[in-house]
């Protein structure tokens, strides 16, 4: 198991706006539930101001993962309802005050009473300011190689967390450099070099004097005890001061503080950086951490003291600069010594300051020279949605995750459940709610499965046989064996020659070895099309051909969650492009891109082609559909179509019913039917791995939440 140095998490505040820059109205999305449960997801102020948060994580590299896949996920739902992220700490176009949406706390009551509280203390738009907030604490191993290798180290944690907190208010200067980036703010004339929400005039910040004591834990408490009883603050939460001491609970009460050491420190004077999509990056994080460090190693009595807020409005002196270069130097060493891994991050920032690069803060006033302030931001909170809608069915750094693990992996994070990838061949994946761990493969393969039921499901032929069993209508069928002779062979199908006839492997997927012979079985196309499907298994069966379309029925937990039509491969003519072209175009369609998704042509393909009176070379009518197969698997250029509303409940109760046979828990039933007004159908298979894209995201009609109704079934989430 990787070593684990620290504990870090990321709490990330931004607006909902619409496409001027105003803020949203809309109630927070539906699709996240309850704000008060989800753990990703959340609001901080109001109805519009969201809060995403990481889980904790043992490195910079996972923490940054992690909010990048719950920015997608949420950026995403926030395009459904044509909204963007506001990517910037100052308040976007805020309406008036009498029109100011209020969060929505439900039976909450206190949330709101404490919200009012606020509002009425310090007015509205303060609280309309955004930042970053970075949670941190050391692991023990790393608490102990630092006092191993540095003096004067305090013996315990909770001393630790109380010297770095007195260093932090003399060298918290320095992260102003890291991260001030409100130079600006719309239609107002005040400005700083660095960070106006960091600024004495206008920033972030308690009302009066607040004097807190950082000697000791019993100090920092009694003196947050006395602003309470003096009526300066409400609570500990009420302390708007740059990094506090955190309990591991949300409410962090002088109670729970005083009973249990120090969780983790939080760090809150951090700017929203605009030119990152999750609003802080990697290298950021890295010096944050290496920051943190230095500040506990520390001789505290020589470091040189300097104003944040002073620094935040006017920048930083050449003497400054200096100051810093060395401090960035002497991360070398710190990253050697404790193996932290971050020397790309520290040449990086070395790099900026030695070559004067310009820091975020005069990077946000060019883009406002250039394009206006408003339509500056405007340009990047589009960029970062069109960016998350790329990603929409992936998760970044693991293209081996198949499509319905990446999709379920996205549900998880819209409802607050964490993941870990154990094995991304595999699709191995854990989940957590926090109490309740479960295992999945490829989405669908979970503890509640019996070990035998896979297997009963790829077996076609005994599957055939529990359906019979079970009063279930399917296709008749004749049973072939690769040892038989090829006499025998002949024999056997000799009174099946006319007829149309479907031949099938006996314990393949994805639609392989499969050949539909639909204008009446000749003796030598029969024999190719058996041999075809010998060469993916020993054993094939001859199924007659039913006359239909093919629906695939979505079962979790006995009910029937979604129907999609399986759509056959096929293209639609634009007038002017060649089949050939037209499949060269799809497959490079998002749909196809993302999920490494092709069409083959072969044989099969120009046969059916040719049969139809078309070749490659033939350019379909405009809005023309040409199928290139009848085969309709997804994983061979089948579609998706959701018709879950229009499928009588009848069809449905047959698929619910034959789960239930198989005791299968999440299961895909295939089912042609010929007439959706008629009882006639006819069950061709059941699919123990049915995969979730073309229920979830159907090409056209509506989908259904498939990954929500899976967590639910693994208790990991709520109804």
């Amino acid at each position: 198991m990787e070593e684990k140095l620290y504990d870090i998490g990321i709490e990330r505040e931004g607006l909902r706006c619409d496409a001027n820059g105003n803020l949203s109205k809309k109630p927070h999305p539906k699709c996240f539930a309850d704000r008060m449960k989800n753990k990703f997801v959340t609001t901080d102020w109001g109805e519009a101001q969201m809060e995403l948060r990481t889980p904790v994580c043992k490195s910079t590299d996972e923490c940054y993962e992690k909010l990048n896949e719950i920015t997608n996920v949420v950026l995403c739902e926030l395009n459904n309802q044509n909204e963007l992220i506001w990517p910037y700490s100052m308040q976007c176009i805020l309406p008036k005050e009498e029109d100011f949406p209020w969060g929505n706390y439900g039976s909450h009551v206190e949330e709101h009473e404490y919200e009012m509280y606020l509002y009425k203390k310090y007015g509205y738009k303060m609280h309309c300011m955004s930042g970053i907030h970075i949670n941190f604490s050391f692991s023990d191993v790393l608490f102990e190689r630092i006092k191993e290798n540095y003096e004067d180290i305090p013996q315990t944690k909770d001393d630790a967390y109380f010297k770095i907190m007195r260093v932090f208010f003399k060298k918290a200067w320095q992260l102003m450099y890291f991260f001030g980036a409100t130079p600006l703010q719309l239609n107002e004339q005040e400005t700083s070099i660095l960070s106006l929400r960091n600024t004495e005039k206008i920033g972030f910040t308690n009302e009066g004097k607040i004097d807190v004591d950082f000697s000791n834990k019993e100090m920092y408490l009694n003196s947050v005890k006395k602003l309470i009883s003096q009526d300066i603050i409400k609570a500990a939460t009420e302390l708007y001061i740059p990094i506090r001491a955190k309990s591991s609970k949300k409410n962090n009460t002088i109670q729970e503080l005083e009973e249990k050491e120090i969780n983790h420190i939080e760090v809150r004077l951090c700017d929203i950086n605009p030119f990152d999509k999750c609003g802080i990056n990697k290298e950021q994080m890295d010096m944050f951490v290496l920051f943190i460090i230095k500040c506990l190693i520390e001789n505290e009595q020589i470091v040189k003291e300097h104003n944040y807020k002073e620094t935040a409005k006017v920048g930083i002196s050449m003497e400054e600069k200096q100051e810093l270069i060395e401090d960035i130097e002497s991360y070398k060493k710190i990253n050697e010594t404790l193996g932290l891994d971050f020397e790309e991050s520290i040449e990086k920032y070395l790099e900026y300051i030695l070559n004067n690069k310009k820091t975020i803060a005069e990077e946000i006033v060019d883009l406002s020279n250039k394009e206006g302030l408003l339509e500056g931001l405007l340009i990047l909170a589009n960029k970062y949605s069109k960016d998350a809608e790329e990603m929409r069915y992936k998760i970044t750094g693991y293209p081996n995750l198949e499509a319905s693990t990446q999709i379920l992996i996205k549900d998880a994070i819209s409802r607050g459940v964490d993941y870990n990838i154990i094995d991304e061949k595999k699709s191995f994946v854990e989940f957590s709610n926090g109490t309740i761990k479960e295992c999945v493969i490829q989405a669908s393969k979970t503890s509640k499965d019996s070990y035998i039921y896979p297997f009963i499901t790829d077996d076609k032929l005994y599957a055939k046989r529990v359906m019979i069993e079970n009063g279930i209508d399917t296709p008749m069928y004749k049973y072939i064996n690769k040892k038989m002779s090829k006499e025998k062979i002949k024999k056997a199908v000799k009174n099946i020659l006319g007829r149309k006839v479907v031949v099938k492997p006996r314990t393949t997927n994805y639609g392989d070895g499969i050949t539909i012979i639909d204008n009446g079985a000749d003796e030598n196309t029969l024999l190719e099309a058996i041999e075809y499907a010998f060469s993916f298994d020993q054993d094939v069966f001859i199924e007659e051909y039913v006359k239909g379309n093919e629906y695939r029925f979505l079962v979790i937990d006995g009910k029937c969650i979604h129907v999609s039509w399986r759509r056959p491969t096929s293209v639609v003519g634009d007038g002017k492009s060649t089949i050939q072209e037209l499949i060269n175009q799809k497959v490079e369609s998002p749909l196809y891109t993302r999920f490494n998704r092709k069409i083959v042509v072969n044989e099969l393909m120009l046969d059916y082609l040719s049969k139809q009176g078309y070749s490659l070379e033939y350019v379909p009518p405009k809005d023309k559909r040409i199928y290139l197969h009848k085969i309709s698997n997804v994983s061979k250029g089948g579609e998706g179509i959701g018709v879950n509303n229009i499928m009588p409940d009848y069809f449905k109760k047959i698929a619910e019913k034959l789960v239930r046979a198989f005791n299968a828990k999440i299961c895909g039933v295939d089912i042609i039917i010929d007439d959706l007004n008629s009882t006639k159908y006819k069950v061709i298979e059941l699919n123990d791995n049915p995969g979730i894209l073309s229920n979830e995201y159907p090409v056209e009609g509506e989908g259904a939440k498939v990954g929500i109704e899976i967590l639910k079934f693994l208790k990991l989430i709520e109804d």
